[in-house]
């Protein structure tokens, strides 16, 4: 059988359920009752025939008076109204000596029942009683005795019709119980089924809008269990996919802007040279403006294939040991020039002397050196790009619990509380503005980050009010490296 929703398989399951257990259940039990039935018939039958035998047994030998005849015929009519069941008492050579009034037509015993109950066995059968009976019944045979000799048998015969209408009479109360608690099992089953598909149709319909680009979309938690996680869940999905959907609008305008000013001044100074309109003089001034807007554009291209590359599993690192101080030197040294272009001091480790003639204690670390010296150059660069003219740029190595600490430091405008969790995200620029000197399309700390992470180290960043002015912050990147 199949089933197109998930709501149907599980009503159709928890239902077939439900009736299995009760047609199982309601089966056992009436098999129980009806064994509980003849049972409790037999067991009542052999404790009156106790009280039976005691005078049944005088009665058998003595000779009675016609009264004292009568109130045995009175008890013992009394006795068979109690348990249901025709009484008659025979002696040993099998001739009826006395019944209840129901049992008055019987005059003989199945032999074979009296043998077995004369040699001081208790009988139980169920038939007709020897042709007695138009219907089955169930006798019990028990020996009388008196004196300690048995003197006779007493035959009890139940009427299994009976109890058939007693044993039918609790199986109905039992159906109809269970019928009842079929019932509201139904109605548990289906509001269960619905509580549990309903939130998965919202999450489904959900994916849909999601899918059909309305990426606000989300679903409501209704619960703790699974399904109100799996709702968590998507909600946090559909977060990201928001997320990165707007970073995508954001860098494809981002790029675009970036693209196509300088293509456009590319284009505009190779046509000026090409049909005069530029002098001969000044040629080599645009070429050389032509040159750079090339190298900006073979950046942004570069940057963006190698966020590509690192998001790849394929990406290795070459490990290897350097002296952490020494790399540091290298990548200020290369720096030098927008350093000085800038009208910006760099302190070293809180040294004044210059760069080659400090000594420092070497760190060794184990990294990607390569990829370090770009972590080292674009954190540099960009303290660089923020810094106020006629202000330091500060870098701090040190050792600290087991791991080797680097920070670049600058005066500048510094970053807003609100930018600070989200510097590190491809595309996100803290400055909007579009100014040669705040190029870039947002990728650099990005790179920064990724490459920290693929060697499983850490990245922060802090930007608190300097004491040199209101306008002015100092704002600090700090990240870890691996002790070689």
């Amino acid at each position: 059988m199949y089933f197109k929703s998930i709501f149907s398989r599980l009503f159709f399951t928890v239902t077939v359920t439900a009736v299995a257990v009760m047609t199982i259940s309601t089966t056992i039990l009436s098999l129980f009752m009806y064994r509980y039935t003849m049972t409790r018939q037999i067991d009542t039958v052999v404790e009156l025939s106790q009280t039976v035998d005691l005078m049944t047994g005088a009665m058998q030998i003595r000779e009675t008076d016609l009264r004292t005849r009568q109130a045995f015929k009175y008890q013992l009519n009394l006795w068979s109204s109690i348990v249901h069941a025709d009484i008659i008492v025979v002696n040993n050579d099998g001739a009826v000596t006395e019944t209840n009034d129901e049992a008055a037509k019987i005059t003989s015993v199945p032999q074979d029942m009296l043998e077995a109950a004369a040699s001081g066995k208790k009988v139980v059968a169920t038939g007709r009683f020897g042709g007695a009976y138009t219907t089955d019944v169930l006798t019990v045979a028990m020996p009388v005795h008196y004196n300690g000799n048995i003197v006779g048998t007493m035959f009890f015969n139940s009427m299994v019709p009976r109890m058939r209408r007693t044993f039918f009479d609790l199986f109905m109360q039992l159906l109809i119980a269970c019928l009842i608690a079929a019932a509201f099992a139904f109605i548990f089953a289906y509001v269960q089924s619905r509580r549990i598909t309903r939130p998965i149709n919202r999450i489904n319909a959900a994916v849909r809008d999601i899918a059909a680009g309305n990426f606000s979309e989300r679903v409501r938690v209704e619960s703790p269990d699974e399904i109100g996680q799996l709702a968590s869940s998507f909600n946090f999905m559909a977060d990201n996919i928001e997320d990165l959907e707007n970073q995508r609008a954001s860098f494809i305008s981002d790029v675009s802007h970036e693209l196509r000013t300088p293509m456009t001044s590319i284009t505009g100074f190779v046509e000026g040279v090409l049909d005069g309109t530029i002098s001969e003089e000044k040629r080599e001034y645009y070429l050389k403006i032509v040159l750079d807007e090339s190298k900006r554009l073979t950046k942004l291209v570069n940057d963006m294939l190698d966020m590509s590359r690192m998001s790849s599993d394929k990406y290795q690192l070459t490990m290897e040991e350097f002296d952490l101080n020494e790399l540091m030197r290298v990548a200020i040294i290369g720096l030098l020039g927008k350093i000085e272009e800038h009208n910006l001091d760099i302190s070293f480790n809180d040294e004044d002397e210059e760069l080659d003639e400090a000594e420092e204690k070497p760190i060794m670390v184990i990294a990607d050196k390569d990829s370090i010296m770009r972590v080292v150059i674009n954190i540099i660069d960009n303290a660089i790009k923020f810094s106020y003219p006629n202000t330091v740029i500060g870098i701090k190595t040190w050792i600290a619990e087991k791991k080797a600490y680097v920070s670049i430091g600058n005066f500048g405008m510094g970053i807003d509380g609100a930018d600070l969790s989200n510097v590190f995200n491809r595309f996100y620029k803290t400055d909007k503005s579009r100014g040669q000197e705040r190029s870039g399309a947002g990728l650099g700390l990005s790179l920064v980050k990724n490459i920290l992470t693929l060697h499983k180290q850490s990245i922060w960043v802090e930007s608190v009010q300097a004491k040199e002015g209101a306008n002015v912050k100092y704002t600090k990147f700090t990240f870890t490296l691996e002790l070689a």
